[in-house]
């Protein structure tokens, strides 16, 4: 999470959604928390206990939910292999840590962000980002953490496991049209 009170923005950062990307591009230009590194408003509201926030541009990426948890599965170097995967998930899915990404962007059913972009349109929607707090920065042509993980993530997935993360993961699926 990145946070800047002289540009008043705040960078809300759900694992797996592009954060390294973008507090590459960010840290220079505001405070980087990492005890609050994918904390959400409210965790950051709590943090920063003396500051009105009505003013600061608050922002998020969200992911393709089904490619979101195979990159998470990838990251943890565990076996690319697609039981091993589904038995993961579905595990992982049963945790209270395994929070959807509406939980970065909703909050008493009402979105708190002012823009909620995508991992998939990630330049496009940073250079929106950038113009609305008026950082004139040049994004760099390529994402500085991109994996070395060259499957599919439909390859991993049963009907089952397609059916446990659109369950998981309705609001984002709803907001941005993903699809499996």
């Amino acid at each position: 999470m990145i946070i800047s009170h002289k540009h008043k923005f705040i960078s809300l950062d759900p694992p797996k959604t592009g954060t390294n990307y973008r507090q590459n591009l960010l840290w220079k230009h505001g405070e980087h928390v990492t005890s609050l590194q994918h904390g959400n408003l409210i965790e950051i509201k709590k943090h920063f206990i003396n500051y009105d926030f009505s003013d600061y541009f608050v922002f998020t990426f969200v992911r393709n939910p089904w490619d979101r948890f195979l990159s998470y599965y990838n990251w943890l170097n565990r076996p690319l292999d697609p039981d091993s995967f589904g038995s993961w998930l579905k595990g992982h899915l049963g945790r209270q840590s395994a929070k959807p990404q509406s939980h970065w962007y909703i909050q008493d059913g009402v979105i708190v962000t002012d823009f909620i972009g995508s991992l998939e349109n990630m330049h496009k929607d940073m250079k929106l980002i950038l113009n609305k707090i008026n950082l004139p920065l040049t994004l760099p042509s390529k994402k500085s953490n991109r994996s070395q993980r060259r499957v599919n993530y439909q390859d991993f997935y049963n009907q089952e496991l397609i059916d446990l993360v659109a369950n998981h993961e309705k609001e984002v699926i709803q907001l941005k049209g993903y699809e499996y």
